[in-house]
């Protein structure tokens, strides 16, 4: 049992306990791919996941994966995420999408907020019950005395939002939804200004890097926009929106780690190197293998990271020439020459 699977593994206790009935409709929110006890039936299960790797994983697997939820069900399970406003909001969402006298049931490790997890769902419903396994918290509610006047107001906290403080729209549990990273903001200042042609973001979250390359450089005629959070990638929309008349923008929902389209003349990417908890630095290696495979003869990729990640072989072996723009605050900025 892997830690990002030890949610879903103790999802399932309460069902083979007895404690509660398992139905052949379910709906199963920020849905993991994994194995099922016997006994629990998975073709009834309909799965949503705005993660890509994890939507991948689902659609290889025995899980049906919804694009758009069109029914109301008599059990929802949800994995939630640890940030706070994200989780109630998918708290709503889950006992708007149960049935009146429906089950939700959720599945939190310790570490990742269970216990305010446990909490808010007994704000909405106040009829939850709550078995602990596998340093996990299980929980459920049944659908009925619900805190109305606290679903309306909880289901915003997910919205897109403009933030004042940074000027851009973003949404909780987004990589730093509420600031501009600081390693974006580094690689943002050393981008020049002479980049043109058809370039890509890997990795954009909202948006942050794409918006300063446009911002910088007026003969970009197009941008692929890659990210694998499908609600980041909805943010980046919104704020990006107003180059579109300029600029062919083209947004991909996609796990660059994978491989990416097209043929590019520069690329640019603050590659993540976390899963979960785990620093993975393999993650950011795939980028680097990527955007050279995408880049044409001669063409750059501006690249950020943690000083202390050793990206600078994995960028020898793909490029022809690095040079290191900037090492400062804990980070690197590289410049890599197809």
């Amino acid at each position: 049992m892997t830690e990002a699977n030890a949610a879903f593994t103790a999802l399932w206790h309460p069902f083979l306990t007895g404690a509660i009935a398992w139905s052949d409709s379910c709906l199963f929110l920020r849905a993991r791919a994994g194995k099922i006890p016997d006994g629990i039936k998975t073709l009834g299960i309909d799965c949503v996941q705005s993660f890509k790797p994890f939507a991948d994983e689902l659609q290889r697997s025995v899980f049906s994966l919804l694009e758009t939820i069109d029914k109301k069900y008599p059990l929802v399970l949800v994995l939630p995420p640890p940030q706070r406003d994200e989780a109630r909001a998918l708290f709503v969402q889950a006992l708007q999408y149960a049935e009146e006298g429906g089950i939700v049931v959720v599945s939190m490790e310790n570490n990742e907020g269970a216990k305010s997890g446990e909490k808010d769902l007994r704000q909405l419903a106040p009829d939850l019950q709550c078995v602990s396994k596998n340093k996990c918290r299980v929980f459920w509610v049944t659908k009925h005395r619900i805190n109305e006047a606290l679903m309306h107001a909880w289901s915003m906290q997910d919205a897109p939002r403009l933030l004042e403080t940074t000027g851009f729209i973003s949404r909780p549990g987004i990589f730093a939804w509420n600031r501009i990273d600081a390693a974006s903001k580094l690689l943002a200042s050393y981008l020049p200004d002479d980049l043109a042609g058809y370039g890509a973001d890997l990795g954009a979250g909202f948006g942050y890097l794409t918006h300063a390359v446009l911002m910088r450089n007026k003969n970009i005629d197009a941008m692929d926009v890659f990210e694998a959070e499908a609600r980041a990638l909805e943010c980046a929309k919104l704020n990006l929106a107003r180059f579109e008349a300029g600029s062919k923008l083209a947004y991909h929902w996609q796990d660059v780690t994978q491989g990416i389209q097209g043929l590019h003349d520069f690329v640019v990417s603050n590659p993540p190197f976390h899963a979960g908890h785990a620093e993975v630095q393999v993650i950011g290696q795939a980028f680097i293998k990527v955007a050279a495979e995408s880049l044409r003869s001669g063409g750059r990729f501006y690249m950020v990271a943690n000083r202390h990640l050793p990206y600078e072989e994995s960028l020898r072996n793909h490029f022809s020439s690095i040079d290191v723009l900037a090492a400062e605050d804990g980070y690197k900025v590289f410049k890599a020459v197809r």
